[in-house]
């Protein structure tokens, strides 16, 4: 009996192992037998007209013009984006007045991005909200004074010229850099507005 046993299993050994098969017959029923191998998945074959080989990506140019826009003095349309939303928020903040904001805004285009397609703008604008913001403190320095607040009102009156030499300094840059601009005009005539200049305006 062990013999006959013995003969069965080598039987079943030897077929799994000539065929390559995971299948047993035992007494009419089909038992499964792990494989000796593991094989790899076949790839699904290309449907009829597919080509051999997939064609490897092209390198983003778009990409690398970002990358390197400061190296080469491109213009990154991420930061383009950006500057142009920081301008719209600005001209918000100023309609309430809130030039400080406004300022602040634009500061950050002036001192990350200077390749901005409308630079000139963003200098008449820092000009015109630095202003505005001297306006602010020379009202609330005649309203401290009113109050008998001299020291405070004279304070704030010190601090708007700091504004006014900002200013100046913005629509000059104006003037000297972006002489073709339609701004030219505008930033001359505020700049005609301040008083004692420490240096004469650039030729129009």
């Amino acid at each position: 009996m062990f013999g006959v046993r013995v003969v069965f299993f080598a039987s079943v050994l030897f077929s799994v192992a000539a065929s390559g098969t995971a299948e047993a017959s035992v007494a009419g029923r089909v038992v499964q037998v792990a494989p000796w191998k593991s094989q790899s998945p076949q790839k699904p074959a290309p449907p009829p007209g597919a080509p051999d080989r997939e064609p490897e990506a092209e390198p983003d140019e778009a990409q690398e013009q970002a990358a390197d826009w400061r190296e080469m003095g491109t213009r990154d349309p991420l930061l383009e984006k950006r500057a142009r939303k920081n301008i719209e928020v600005a001209e918000f903040y100023a309609r309430q007045k809130n030039f400080r904001a406004s300022i602040n805004r634009l500061t950050e285009i002036y001192e990350v991005y200077p390749q901005f397609t409308r630079f000139d703008r963003i200098l008449f604008l820092l000009g015109k909200y630095h202003l505005g913001q001297r306006r602010l403190l020379e009202d609330e320095a005649k309203r401290l004074r009113k109050q008998g607040q001299s020291d405070e009102g004279q304070r704030k009156a010190d601090e708007a010229r700091t504004y006014d030499a900002e200013a100046r300094r913005y629509f000059s840059e104006l003037l000297e850099r972006f002489p073709e601009s339609e701004l030219v005009k505008d930033a001359r005539r505020e700049l005609e507005r301040l008083p004692s200049l420490a240096s004469p305006l650039p030729p129009f």
